[in-house]
């Protein structure tokens, strides 16, 4: 005899069969299921409409007067799946105590997780079972793996009406461990510029292709000298090349060639700082006499800067304190990738980034979440919701 779904399983694989892939998808769906869960709890839902298919949902609970407000923050969308799964990305299966499917770790887990915590949470609180104070927010933003358009809005929003929340944990596949720092990213794309010929004729032309091979090779030299220890939680900062496109026709010399580079940001950096040293290694280019010429066209998205919340910050020591009650491990890490936690630390508001799921099934083909370790994570996020709400005023302030 086999035991029923549990809540939080039964919502996440509702949640991994809709598909929310930015930029194909719709996040629509995903929002009404997670405020359908939450309403039951009590909470009073609301769903802002930012462009066709992509939402922002919000839920409000207030569990007792005082006390601080705490968000739980993660977003509603997911990568592209591609091709080479075990079975369909957006058909989830439990296979050997994992559930599969794109979003199923990023960060659907995590949202499925904090959503049944806070449920949870407010009926012992109507129960009389716990006495907090405060009131608990659960956000699902838009478009986190495009350009953060979800998390960008609502921090403006809840800034300009001055309702920004005393804490955030932001949801992402960490183990459940608590990371208090996370890389950012700026994504310069460089047009290589050469001169145009017959491709019979090319010493008649500056070839804008084998330019752009000789600035990546100036590029990896600059991404060598970023290696060191870095940040303690976080390593080095990184460079690396990740698109290359140009070329007019296949008889011609190519007169342009673009180059897309990843420059992963470490907190104290700044996007001007590194476009900074990205125009250095272009100078040292356009002087190389080679008749080529390349400059910054424009940034392509991403997420955002760098962040960190100090690893004494007291709502830090407070979840770690929640954790270790449980048995939990609650040593501090760093997340290599940037995430919605810059948003709300730009801000001024105190935030970490936890939630079940490995970070190395990110992005991957044939995705997945422990089961077991999924249906514990609401446990852990119960218990430190549990510790922050417990007093009247932030314990944290």
């Amino acid at each position: 005899m086999t035991s029923s779904p549990s809540e939080v399983l039964t919502l996440l694989t509702a949640l991994v069969a809709r598909d929310s892939t930015t930029p194909t998808g719709e996040e629509e769906s995903t929002a009404a299921l997670l405020a359908a869960h939450l309403a039951a709890g009590g909470f009073t839902t609301g769903t802002e409409r930012l462009a066709p298919g992509r939402v922002n949902l919000t839920a409000r609970r207030v569990l007792g007067d005082g006390g601080p407000v705490l968000m739980l923050n993660s977003h509603l969308d997911v990568v592209p799946a591609g091709g080479g799964w075990s079975s369909p990305p957006f058909e989830p299966a439990v296979r050997d105590g994992r559930l599969y499917g794109r979003g199923s770790a990023d960060a659907k887990g995590p949202l499925a997780a904090m959503a049944c915590a806070a449920v949870e949470v407010a009926r012992a609180v109507d129960a009389g079972l716990l006495d907090l104070h405060g009131e608990l927010v659960f956000s699902g933003v838009s478009q986190e793996e495009g350009d953060s358009m979800g998390a960008r809005r609502l921090v403006a929003d809840l800034e300009g009406r001055g309702l920004l929340p005393d804490a955030v944990i932001v949801g992402e596949p960490t183990g459940m461990r608590l990371l208090t720092a996370h890389k950012g990213s700026v994504r310069p794309v460089v047009e290589v510029t050469g001169v145009s010929a017959h491709a019979a004729t090319p010493h008649a032309g500056v070839n804008a292709i084998t330019g752009a091979a000789a600035l990546i090779a100036l590029f990896e030299e600059y991404a060598a000298s970023l290696a060191g220890p870095g940040h303690p939680l976080l390593g080095p900062p990184t460079c690396t090349p990740v698109l290359v496109g140009g070329g007019e026709a296949p008889n011609a010399v190519p007169e342009r060639c673009r180059v897309t580079l990843d420059r992963r940001l470490l907190p104290g950096e700044t996007q001007e700082s590194v476009l900074a040293e990205v125009d250095a290694v272009l100078a040292v280019f356009n002087a190389g006499g080679h008749g080529a010429r390349a400059a910054v066209a424009e940034c392509a998205p991403s997420t955002g800067g760098p962040s960190e919340t100090p690893s004494d910050h007291p709502f830090v020591a407070l979840c770690r304190r929640a954790l270790a009650a449980e048995g939990a491990d609650d040593s501090l890490g760093g997340l290599t990738v940037n995430c919605d936690m810059t948003h709300f630390r730009a801000a001024g508001v105190p935030a970490l980034v936890c939630g079940p799921g490995r970070l190395d099934v990110m992005h991957a083909v044939d995705e997945h979440i422990v089961v077991a370790e999924l249906e514990e994570s609401v446990g852990l996020f119960r218990a430190i919701l549990t510790e922050a709400l417990s007093g009247r005023g932030p314990a944290w302030a």
